[in-house]
């Protein structure tokens, strides 16, 4: 994972910008282009709401211009530390089209976007351009949780050797192979972990069933020089499996996988990864396998 130019989803309203903090933390930072984006609508400035055609466009390019000009007040300041940075203030929506659209014109290697989490219940809720960015990204997409990382950072990547559900061969070999160039990329370390469910029966059927599991696991890893100490295999969901190893590793990073190709699949976005996003505390990297077609830009 070559990541040279990086997209950063920036929020004007908000005084800290912990997506831009995660990529400032990345090492050989001053190869990397960055630009930041700020993606705005409001209904006020729809025609036909308030205002005519001719004093909305006056209207939108002001209300851009303002928010490029925050844009500009936080870049300024990393391009005299000889940074590469630019900013764009959009007009989008639904947003993560726009966001999606800017990220193929200036040809990015990875969206980064921050992702809330719901103070209350301790439990994230992914807005809708956070659920369709998911679903729709052809890039790989960084959601930064409030969660600092370490000083050596620990990686996971979650893999499925068995294939479920139609997954595509070759995600898996994708997956590891990312998760252990942003380790480098991190300084960090990485740890693989493959979450099944299995079916609640006993006897031979499920030692067979394990042992299936694990013989899977062993070939993929064969293509990678990992340890055993860092290779796991967890009988649990997938949403619990790697909130249980997240917690025990204090994990930093999950890469995981995502596909959606039709409306079948959307129920697998919204049933495991999604689900799986709103579970964990640590920032999630959402990848596609490769020759996946964004319904965007289809």
């Amino acid at each position: 994972m070559k990541v040279q130019k990086v997209l950063v989803v920036i929020d004007p309203e908000q005084e800290t910008q912990p997506a831009l903090d995660r990529v400032l933390s990345l090492e050989h930072l001053a190869e990397i282009d960055i630009t930041l984006i700020a993606c705005d609508y409001t209904e006020y400035l729809v025609e036909g709401y308030y205002f005519d055609a001719v004093d909305l466009v006056r209207l939108r390019q002001e209300y851009l211009a303002e928010r490029k000009q925050v844009l500009e007040g936080v870049a300024e300041p990393l391009r005299e530390q000889g940074l590469n940075v630019e900013t764009m203030s959009v007009w989008g929506h639904p947003g993560y089209e726009a966001i999606i659209n800017a990220a193929v014109g200036v040809q990015a290697d990875l969206i980064v976007r921050h992702t809330r989490q719901h103070s209350a219940l301790s439990r994230l809720f992914l807005t809708n351009d956070d659920w369709q960015l998911v679903r729709c990204s052809p890039f790989p997409l960084l959601l930064v949780k409030e969660k600092p990382w370490k000083e050596i950072p620990q990686v996971l990547a979650a893999v499925d050797p068995m294939h479920g559900r139609d997954k595509p061969i070759g995600l898996d070999h994708k997956i590891l192979s990312e998760a252990i160039d942003l380790a480098s990329m991190m300084g960090g370390k990485v740890h693989v972990v493959h979450s099944y469910n299995q079916i609640p029966l006993s006897g031979e059927y499920t030692r067979q069933a394990e042992q299936e599991h694990r013989q899977a696991m062993d070939t993929l890893m064969a293509d990678f020089d990992l340890p055993a100490s860092q290779v796991h295999i967890v009988d649990e969901a997938p949403e619990f499996g790697l909130r249980q190893l997240e917690d025990k590793l204090n994990a930093d990073l999950v890469v995981m996988g995502a596909i959606s190709r039709n409306l079948l699949s959307d129920v697998f976005i919204g049933n495991t990864t999604e689900k799986v996003v709103d579970y964990l505390t640590c920032d999630v990297l959402v990848i596609k396998p490769d020759g996946f077609e964004s319904p965007v830009l289809r």
